[in-house]
This record gives C-alpha cells, sequence and structure tokens, in this order.
C-alpha cells in the first residue's frame, strides 16, 4: 500500500511540475523510422515561450557521442517560439531510443526529449 501510495504522490508531483512550466513543445517525441548507419540525421524540438518571463536554455546534452546538440543562446521572450536542433548518426544497426536533457531558467527540473528509430546497415 506504501508503494502505491508513493507512486500516486509522484505522479501529482511530477503533473504539478509540468502544468507550471511556461515553455509548451510542439512535439516532445519524434519517430526517425529507418537511418542508416554513418549518415546523419537532423533533428527539430520546436517550442514557445508561453509564460510571463524571459527564458534562457542553460544547457542542452544528448544521452550519447551520436547527438550533437545545438540550442538558442539568446533568451526567448514571452510569446517567442525557438527551437532545440540535433544531429543524430547512428553508428549500429537495430532500434535505438535517444533523448536530449534540456535545463532551463524556467524550473529547476529537466526536460527531456525523445527520439527513437531503427538503425539500418549500409548497404
Amino acid at each position: 500500500m506504501k508503494k502505491v501510495s508513493f507512486i500516486i504522490m509522484l505522479g501529482i508531483a511530477v503533473a504539478a511540475v509540468a502544468a507550471v512550466s511556461p515553455i509548451s513543445w510542439k512535439t516532445t517525441s519524434l519517430d526517425l523510422g529507418e537511418v542508416k548507419a554513418g549518415v546523419s540525421k537532423d533533428l527539430e524540438f520546436e517550442f514557445t515561450n508561453d509564460g510571463t518571463e524571459v527564458i534562457t536554455i542553460l544547457d542542452a546534452k544528448g544521452s550519447c557521442g551520436c547527438t550533437n546538440v545545438q540550442y538558442p543562446k539568446e533568451s526567448i521572450g514571452p510569446g517567442e517560439t525557438a527551437s532545440i536542433t540535433a544531429t543524430f548518426i547512428s553508428k549500429h544497426a537495430g532500434t535505438f531510443k535517444k533523448n536530449i536533457k534540456i535545463k532551463t531558467s524556467a524550473s529547476e527540473e529537466y526536460t527531456y526529449l525523445y527520439f527513437n528509430g531503427e538503425g539500418q546497415v549500409l548497404k
């Protein structure tokens, strides 16, 4: 029973943090489909600052060395739209699921963006 109560409380806490975030993402997950090994694939995650304060992306990192992440260094004002972009290079055949970890001035919590696909060997 304690475990169930803890899980419910954790869910409520996560929902509360998500509800106060001034950033709305067009999507937080991309399916890249088939990706040829050794060939780069570009990704874009667009977001809007729906808050009343300026937001700065403090850091953005890929979950592995196969993902090169770029993010806006300038502040994003209320109502403005910007993007986190990345270049992914699959190095292996098989299913993959990766993430990009985002830290902003708007929250002490990290935001995670996800992408997945199927690595294919070049022929």
